[in-house]
């Protein structure tokens, strides 16, 4: 039953987000369309409060302080690996359209150019970050895929990022619509990714906030968006030999662990064998004493003796005991 509410809360806030894309006017008055947009994005968000809000907002969205240095380095090295990735698949569609990167460029710069106010890419620098990316990545990243995470972590980010996608049906408006298509859809796929391993969506967020910026910030300053990427691709590079010394080091550890586990079973059952032993050696004693032909005197002793062994080899047994339990902690 709190599966299926679960769910039902996803295409809830889904519909909810999707209706609400209908809400922006387009207005050329600044006054008038940010507002109406800040409201647009805000419903969503609203609605996700609503189903989590027992559980805590920030929590249940993953935005908090525990690993945002990991969010961020993870979406710096998945956005670097993603980045080589749609460079291709987009050569291979535009070469299947007929069509250049610098033709595609310039086809959406008119369409946005036509629908679009002219101070609206000077806001939209600012808004690509908030209300944009905060309420997308909180709503797909942080709401709807945790919230799938049980259907498994392939289910949960492909199913978010087709719901994502299905808030961009104006690209369907544009010759490159395919194009912008597959490319959104990989992205999302990175950022469902770094938000799934990181288990927080600061990451995604910042990392969704540049990529729209970045695009508008073309129409500016092309050597800005060159030099931005170029430290974006750098941080990525480093984030990404990080990420490859903490995976080889976290194997070592492992490697080690098993080893000192194995050799401590080892001793354990060395230890094992030679206290039967020795019981077995004290149950022979008593055995020959009883049937006379041990004195008591040699009794007494060879009992005291294998006695106090054993109780030797109980103490080493407990503290081997303890250092495995240590070393699996």
């Amino acid at each position: 039953m709190e599966q299926r509410t679960s769910i039902a809360g996803v295409w809830v806030v889904w519909l909810i987000f999707f209706l609400c894309c209908g809400l922006v006017i387009p207005s050329q008055n600044p006054l008038v369309r940010i507002p109406a947009e800040i409201l647009a994005y805000s419903l969503p968000l609203f609605a996700v409060w609503v189903f989590v809000r027992k559980h805590g907002f920030w929590k249940s969205i993953r935005i908090t302080r525990e690993k945002v240095s990991q969010s961020i380095f993870l979406s710096l090295a998945l956005f670097l690996v993603f980045s080589l990735v749609i460079e291709g698949v987009n050569a291979g569609i535009l070469h299947f359209m007929g069509k250049s990167e610098e033709e595609a460029r310039t086809e959406m710069e008119k369409y946005l150019e036509n629908r679009t106010p002219a101070w609206y890419p000077k806001y939209l620098l600012v808004g690509s970050f908030f209300p944009v990316a905060f309420s997308e990545e909180a709503v797909f990243r942080g709401f709807v895929l945790w919230t799938l995470i049980p259907f498994g972590p392939v289910v949960s980010i492909l199913a978010s990022s087709i719901l994502h996608l299905s808030l961009h049906l104006w690209y369907l408006d544009l010759e490159i619509a395919p194009l912008l298509f597959v490319r959104a859809f990989l992205l999302f796929i990175c950022f469902g990714m770094a938000s799934y391993l990181s288990g927080n969506i600061v990451g995604p967020i910042l990392m969704h906030g540049l990529v729209n910026s970045l695009f508008i910030m073309a129409h500016f300053s092309k050597v800005a968006v060159e030099v931005i990427q170029a430290a974006i691709f750098f941080l990525g590079a480093i984030s990404l030999f990080s990420l490859f010394i903490s995976y080889m080091r976290v194997r070592l550890e492992r490697r080690i662990k098993r080893e000192m586990e194995s050799q401590v079973e080892l001793n354990l059952n060395r230890l094992r064998r030679m206290r039967e032993s020795l019981k077995k050696m004290l149950t022979e004693i008593k055995r020959r004493y009883r049937r006379g032909e041990i004195k008591e005197e040699d009794f007494l002793r060879l009992k005291t003796t294998y006695e106090r062994r054993i109780k030797e080899v109980d103490r080493v047994l407990n503290r081997q005991r303890e250092r495995t339990k240590s070393v699996q902690a």
